[in-house]
């Protein structure tokens, strides 16, 4: 279902599809495919780490030391992202002017905006070196865990509904 351009990100989609980076998207047999496993890959990463440490952090399986799983856990889902942005990337670079006329498209990039802010306050709420998740969780810890929990599921589910809505 194609979308109106929403203002002034017309002109940029047309832009970026006039791309020679864009064409050779388009124009790969496996550029766009890799692109996409290696988004999927990210998610994979991301949500299965993110969700093991929020659950952890709202209390499920208290025995784990949430310092210890959160050392484990952070770089694996720093990793889903570090894969997903240049994926993204790509995908977005084949088909710029629906993308970015897409309001699921905008929704899914204004939640994880939120849901990286979230991050920097849940790491700021856990002090330096993640000290506070040795005792009680701070209030705050475990109010972005709730966040996390929420955002980052419905950020792929927002990406995966963009190409069927």
């Amino acid at each position: 279902m194609e979308h109106e351009a929403l203002g002034l990100l017309a002109p940029l989609g047309a832009w970026l599809e006039g791309t020679t980076l864009s064409a050779a998207v388009r124009r790969s047999l496996w550029l766009y495919p890799l692109a996409s496993l290696l988004h999927v890959l990210g998610v994979g990463l991301l949500l299965g780490a993110i969700v093991a440490l929020d659950l952890r952090l709202l209390g499920l399986a208290p025995t784990l030391s949430a310092r210890a799983l959160a050392r484990l856990l952070i770089p694996i889902a720093a990793l889903g992202v570090m894969i997903q942005i240049p994926s993204g990337a790509v995908m977005l670079l084949a088909d710029a002017a629906a993308l970015l006329g897409h309001p699921l498209f905008f929704a899914k990039l204004a939640l994880i905006a939120a849901a990286l802010v979230n991050v920097v306050l849940v790491h700021r709420a856990a002090g330096p070196d993640l000290r506070a998740l040795d005792g009680p969780l701070p209030a705050a810890v475990r109010r972005g865990a709730l966040i996390s929990l929420l955002a980052w599921p419905l950020v792929a589910l927002l990406g995966r509904a963009v190409a069927y809505f």
